[in-house]
């Protein structure tokens, strides 16, 4: 920026924000620029999903046209650097998923970082993972696959979406804290690793619970263990890892909104109202609970903390595990 000051040009901002439709009652029903939520995900992925639900309640609420973008590409680097390098006005955000603090420990040579180039606007949904193995496996219990695990004379093999997704990264969390030995499967895309799961060519993935359920509602797999600090609606029965013994495992996969930094703060407080506001609809809270889905919400400073904890949490997996994508 060199012609105005950072302070200048957020006054700037702010009073053209505050006509757009961010500032108050009046300015809102005069509507304003189109925003851009960019998702880094393929359309029809369970982030971009929500984010169109998402969207579809904050535009009547801001009186604003809003956009679901899917920038896909580098494990979801093209998209969230785009925001990154965005002007800070509010009128482009990102909905991401934890990958975001992920990345950062996997590409050494990333152009952008998760807390420096962004304002954490809202934490939005949790989505549980579990455990789940082929059911030809023949292992019930969490106990059970630990304990064939280890007396594995050739290590049981897993599978996942691709090398440092969430999925991976979970197994290789779940496998240093259980103390076992697997073989790691990466596919290209979620649907051909469930495929193979559900067919018996690969013994072993982490996927969403709502996913899990069904497929053993089939009787093609059985679902071993929660991950969370909680057990979750959908699934009352199933326990967490926690609670079956394997500590350190309670993380979550979640989604959030971002603003690039510089973003005036009166526009990311107005923006994370509104969010939390959708997150206590009615109609969202029951989409959110078929999928198997924990609103989050919060101040801004709840996802602030997320980013910082769950980053040094993901970085040490990785150091330990071995895992690069550069």
């Amino acid at each position: 920026m060199t012609h105005l000051s950072r302070r200048r040009f957020n006054s700037l901002a702010l009073s053209g924000l505050a006509v757009a439709g961010f500032g108050g009652a009046p300015a809102a029903a005069q509507g304003g620029p189109t925003i851009t939520v960019v998702v880094p995900y393929t359309a029809g992925s369970a982030p971009d999903l929500f984010a169109r639900l998402l969207t579809e309640h904050l535009h009547k609420a801001m009186d604003r046209t809003m956009i679901v973008e899917n920038r896909v590409g580098a494990s979801g680097n093209l998209g969230t650097l785009s925001v990154a390098r965005a002007t800070p006005d509010g009128t482009t955000l990102l909905v991401t998923a934890n990958t975001i603090v992920m990345n950062p420990s996997l590409f050494k040579s990333l152009q952008y970082d998760p807390v420096k180039s962004f304002e954490p606007v809202a934490a939005l949904v949790t989505a549980n993972f579990a455990l789940v193995v082929n059911a030809g496996l023949g292992t019930k219990t969490l106990a059970a696959f630990v304990a064939k695990a280890k007396a594995a004379k050739d290590p049981i093999n897993y599978g996942s979406p691709g090398i440092g997704t969430p999925h991976h990264l979970c197994m290789e969390l779940f496998r240093r804290r259980a103390g076992i030995e697997l073989v790691h499967v990466p596919y290209r895309g979620l649907a051909p690793a469930v495929t193979d799961l559900a067919g018996g060519h690969i013994s072993a993935m982490f996927m969403q619970v709502n996913a899990a359920l069904e497929l053993a509602k089939q009787g093609r797999v059985d679902v071993l263990a929660l991950m969370g600090t909680a057990r979750n609606p959908i699934a009352p029965d199933l326990a967490t890892f926690a609670e079956q013994g394997i500590k350190d495992v309670d993380v979550d996969n979640w989604w959030a909104m971002f603003a690039p930094a510089g973003t005036p703060a009166d526009v990311v407080k107005t923006l994370n109202a509104r969010a939390n506001e959708v997150l206590k609809r009615p109609d969202v809270l029951k989409a959110m609970e078929t999928q198997g889905q924990t609103p989050m919400g919060g101040p801004p400073e709840v996802l602030k903390a997320l980013v910082e904890t769950d980053r040094a949490r993901w970085a040490e997996v990785i150091k330990a595990a071995g895992i690069a994508l550069d």
